[in-house]
């Protein structure tokens, strides 16, 4: 077990050795998939801005103060008004929680709607390059899910708020010329730790832990320039201690990789529910329709890792989407995957009662280079079932630019704007001058 005092130095040099992915010319395969992991962030969160509790968000102005004065970055809503970059990196981030499709790393966070929004709204009002705003996110991200890697956390305690939102304050720094690892340290002092039970019983508040995140890494440059100073001894000491312990030292002081960093070895979500459901849910849509009324009994057979999702809903869809055997009921029951899909149904919640979950040694063996998951299902005339290595979407079984397009413009779509031509900004970044007219279409329309 390595001391605190070695575990900071590891985080040390882990952000170090990002920055150097920031210095230097990224390939046109990183840049592309950077850019791809910004449109996807993008994407989800203009989704998610969407729902009743974002939408009055942005409406709110009671005794507490209304939004904050117009600044240079665009809130991810159709006609919203430019805020300021703590502003709408804090909206933006949040509103990418709500539907559970935002992009990940194993094991296990989600980087992107951490450090994505907080890095795109410091590049807007500070006028930055495509190309400066993409080497950040990639630097940023490589920070991220070094210390996801690390740090395996102590159940009840959730990833969102904390590891990831370091990679942010990384991102920020280097777009403005601070110093990351000054940045980094004030963000691991001020960290958001969440519980797994608030996304259990559906408690939306749980949302804001990215927009926390995303709006420390933003503040924590004003409290450095303020003279406030940090402490990486906290991540070690937070992370492996009180909440998690560290299983894998190693990756904090690896070499980087300029051909291939982490950033390249994500994942994207097509489904509308926590990333630990996708294996299953891809697996039943592998299998023949079968006529609910007919299914006596489902198995899922997948790693221990997701056996925390083991459990029936609390008839919201939050708590719905955070249900392996809800997942498995949508699916079974719908046979398709839309943001409706995984939305409560008591017909479907009836239908996961019959779901039993378990853990099977040799899948747990492949754990977390692959999350095998198979399912069956057993009716009254047979019994059907299907393994499935990786959800599609995963590195080792990508999606495809057009169907990552597809996605963007089915979830942007409806914004009264023209999500093409946005998607297609967002996929030149490589060669924007200037970062604050990339969004420009989305604030041209009316407000919705």
């Amino acid at each position: 077990m390595s001391s605190v005092e070695e575990l900071t130095s590891g985080v040390r040099a882990a952000i170090e050795q990002a920055c150097a992915l920031a210095r230097e010319p990224l390939s046109d395969d990183v840049r592309r998939h950077a850019a791809h992991v910004v449109a996807d962030a993008v994407g989800v969160s203009i989704a998610g801005g969407r729902t009743a509790e974002m939408t009055r968000l942005r409406g709110a102005d009671d005794e507490l103060g209304g939004p904050p004065p117009a600044g240079g970055s665009t809130v991810l809503a159709a006609g919203a008004e430019l805020a300021s970059a703590e502003h709408a990196a804090f909206h933006n981030a949040t509103a990418g929680s709500f539907l559970e499709l935002d992009e990940g790393t194993r094991p296990t966070g989600h980087p992107g709607m951490h450090l994505v929004p907080a890095a795109l709204a410091v590049a807007e009002a500070t006028h930055r390059s495509g190309a400066a705003l993409l080497g950040a996110v990639v630097a940023g991200y490589e920070v991220s899910s070094r210390l996801l890697a690390v740090f395996r956390l102590r159940p009840p305690t959730h990833p969102h708020g904390h590891l990831a939102g370091m990679g942010g304050a990384v991102a920020v720094a280097l777009l403005l010329d601070e110093d990351p690892l000054a940045a980094a340290a004030i963000a691991a002092t001020t960290p958001v730790v969440p519980v797994w039970n608030a996304c259990y019983v559906g408690a939306t508040a749980r949302n804001t832990a990215m927009g926390l995140a995303a709006q420390t890494a933003v503040r924590s440059i004003r409290l450095l320039r303020a003279g406030f100073t940090g402490s990486i001894e906290s991540i070690p000491a937070l992370f492996g201690g009180l909440t998690g312990q560290p299983v894998d030292d190693a990756a904090l002081r690896e070499p980087v990789e300029h051909a291939r960093p982490r950033i390249l070895r994500n994942y994207f979500k097509r489904h509308s529910a926590c990333a630990l459901t996708h294996g299953a849910i891809d697996a039943v849509l592998s299998l023949p329709a079968v006529p609910v009324a007919d299914i006596e009994s489902v198995e899922i057979h997948t790693v221990g890792n997701n056996l925390k999702l083991d459990r029936q809903p609390a008839p919201n869809d939050l708590s719905a989407r955070f249900s392996l055997p809800y997942a498995v009921a949508a699916a079974l029951t719908h046979r398709a995957s839309t943001v409706e899909t995984f939305d409560y149904d008591p017909d479907v919640a009836g239908l996961a009662a019959k779901v039993a979950v378990s853990a099977k040694p040799e899948f747990d063996r492949r754990w977390p280079d692959h999350a095998p998951t198979e399912v069956v299902v057993r009716t009254s005339a047979g019994t059907l079932s299907a393994v499935v290595d990786d959800p599609r979407g995963h590195h080792h079984d990508p999606l495809s630019s057009d169907e990552l397009r597809a996605k963007f413009v089915g979830l942007v779509g409806g914004a009264q704007v023209d999500e093409t031509a946005l998607w297609q900004r967002i996929l030149a970044l490589p060669d924007v001058d200037d970062c604050s007219e990339v969004l420009r279409p989305l604030r041209a329309v009316s407000p919705v």
